[in-house]
């Protein structure tokens, strides 16, 4: 016959023991015989053993199913902390091949022709934007147009889009002014490819790009085909990629809904494709173009009666600031607009491809030089 049941009342003893499923409870004693000489002997040996292991724990504050509930807790904290680490937010629109190399490896790289005072605003914006980073921590509102400012250098550029990924991370303010400040920047250090690629990840970068903006781009893009001092061997993509990655600004226009009925970036388009005589481009391009001229927006085209010199005064100041509605640039953008226009005016003439093509650009170059002689 075995024992099931406590033999006599130990509850006084066992007031503060653990529950009955754990290692230390009474109902743990191993089943005995009657038989046995030493009976009771024995069953209060055993008693006093787990009494008094039972107390000890209880002393020292130590539960062993909270102990494991506590490992099992921080098993899974450990494995969410493992897969928060995975980067799934590298994934690109476009693949950086088609870009000037890949960003996303060269970014962690700092070599030597990284500007001191960019990489040193580099690292207090990275610092101040961690994960952990606590709300009183996070830094000021403008650190990111500042940092954006002292870019000096591609390497500088390629670094930017890190520091602003984990500034849209911590869901600080981005504004159209920034973004604009980013392009600027980035074109001037030979780095459009670099906001190319930002402007293609609208989830993680959250650009606000203008018109003018997508007009800047698709000029440095244009200028490294169109400029004959840039030759193959200086370019790290051949022109024909440029090409194609300046066709492809011109779509993500679409993507931040803005619109694309403007001349001037028709013009751009055709004027890169003629000079790489990707003939098949230039006529579908020009197709598209005369097919939404009613539709275009020839604002950026427009050039004003000839101001007074109060007017002049006051255009010089509003050009420090927004070169691209001067009346200079107005005029090179009209000037760009006649030659492409008459290009295409001679190649639809003379190899009698399409007269009805032919005649509109012929109207087109007479409207824009009446525009031009009014300016003289």
């Amino acid at each position: 016959m075995y024992i099931t049941r406590k033999l006599f009342s130990i509850k006084p003893l066992l007031r503060h023991s653990f529950k009955s499923f754990t290692p230390f409870s009474t109902t743990q004693i191993h089943p005995y015989n009657y038989s046995t000489r030493n009976f009771s002997r024995e069953i209060l040996s055993r008693v006093r053993i787990y009494v008094v292991q039972s107390r000890g724990f209880h002393n020292n504050r130590v539960c062993l199913v909270q102990k494991k509930i506590i490992k099992k807790i921080e098993k899974e904290e450990k494995i969410e902390e493992e897969q928060d680490t995975l980067n799934l937010e590298e994934d690109e629109l476009f693949p950086t091949a088609i870009l000037q190399g890949p960003l996303t490896e060269r970014t962690s790289k700092i070599t030597p022709d990284v500007s001191p005072e960019f990489y040193k605003l580099y690292q207090e914006a990275i610092q101040k934007t961690q994960k952990t980073t606590p709300l009183h921590g996070l830094p000021r509102h403008g650190r990111l147009n500042n940092l954006i400012y002292h870019i000096q250098t591609r390497e500088d550029a390629l670094l930017l889009p890190k520091a602003v990924a984990q500034w849209r991370k911590k869901l600080l303010p981005s504004t159209p002014i920034t973004t604009r400040l980013i392009i600027k920047k980035c074109c001037e250090v030979n780095s459009e490819d670099v906001v190319f690629q930002m402007l293609t990840d609208r989830a993680q970068y959250a650009l606000l790009p203008s018109q003018e903006g997508f007009r800047r781009i698709m000029l440095a893009f244009a200028n490294k085909i169109v400029d004959p001092s840039m030759d193959e061997m200086s370019l790290s993509l051949n022109k024909q990629e440029i090409l194609d990655n300046l066709y492809k600004t011109f779509g993500l226009m679409t993507y931040y809904d803005i619109p694309q009925y403007d001349v001037h970036l028709y013009t751009i388009l055709i004027s890169a494709s003629l000079k790489l005589e990707s003939w098949e481009r230039v006529d579908i391009t020009a197709s598209e173009l005369l097919e939404k001229l009613d539709r275009m927006n020839n604002e950026a085209l427009e050039l004003p009666p000839i101001p007074s010199d109060w007017e002049k005064s006051e255009l010089l100041k509003h050009d420090d600031k927004f070169n691209e509605y001067s009346i200079e640039s107005r005029k090179i953008r009209l000037k760009s607009c006649i030659d492409m226009s008459d290009i295409l005016y001679k190649r639809y003439t003379e190899s009698n491809l399409d007269e009805n093509k032919a005649e509109s650009f012929k109207k087109l170059i007479e409207i824009w030089n009446k525009k031009l002689d009014e300016q003289i």
